[in-house]
């Protein structure tokens, strides 16, 4: 019997998947400055940060500036500096396990391609735990889908990533295969190239606004 809130999930990955035009938090608009009260128009106050403060008035200042000057993007700024932290940290845990399964715990193991695999998949996961502790409890617990129940986002989470993971290990097989680079570098080129995909998609799927019944 198919699990309702796993179901779920798969359904709503899948539209997204489909319809990528549909609005999301990322592309949301600013608050709007004037407000109109009995026909009355107030002067306009100072419109809420669209980033989380620092204790440094310096970076708020700097964050002010380029909400000022994006029409209140400084939070996707901002989330997009995090995530690249903690996802650097991650890929760092990929690469780590990844030559260390590749070239010292499997080294005799033959085929090669079956070495490469079993390294990837260990190294994968244990990258997408890496990535989604520090992201869900730092990066993205201001966006709507933050309130989603902890398993419910950690699910979430490993679909979004699950997928790049794929798109990674194709990226990373074909430049190891086709391009003749060294494993552990076509890894870390493929990596990179996937870290796009992934905030994206943590902002339009993972993390995007609960739907109400």
């Amino acid at each position: 019997m198919k699990n309702p809130v796993v179901q779920n999930d798969v359904d709503e990955f899948s539209s997204v998947l489909v319809n990528l035009g549909d609005t999301s938090p990322l592309l949301s608009a600013s608050q709007k400055l004037a407000i109109q009260s009995s026909g009355t128009t107030l002067a306009p106050s100072r419109p809420l940060p669209s980033y989380q403060p620092y204790r440094w008035n310096l970076l708020n200042q700097v964050l002010d500036i380029v909400d000022a000057k994006t029409n209140g993007r400084a939070g996707w700024l901002q989330r997009l500096v995090s995530y690249l932290f903690f996802g650097g940290s991650a890929a760092l845990v990929n690469l780590a396990v990844f030559y260390i399964m590749f070239y010292h715990m499997l080294a005799s193991l033959h085929p090669v391609q079956l070495r490469n695999v079993l390294s990837y998949i260990t190294a994968a996961e244990l990258s997408i735990i890496a990535n989604f502790i520090p992201n869900d409890r730092f990066t993205f617990n201001k966006l709507p889908g933050a309130h989603r129940p902890w398993l419910q986002r950690c699910l979430r989470f490993h679909m979004t990533t699950i997928v790049g993971s794929l798109l990674t290990f194709f990226f990373e097989m074909s430049f190891s295969s086709f391009l003749h680079m060294e494993p552990i570098l076509a890894e870390a080129v493929a990596t990179l190239l996937v870290l796009i995909y992934n905030f994206s998609f943590h902002h339009i799927f993972t993390y995007r606004y609960v739907k109400h019944a």
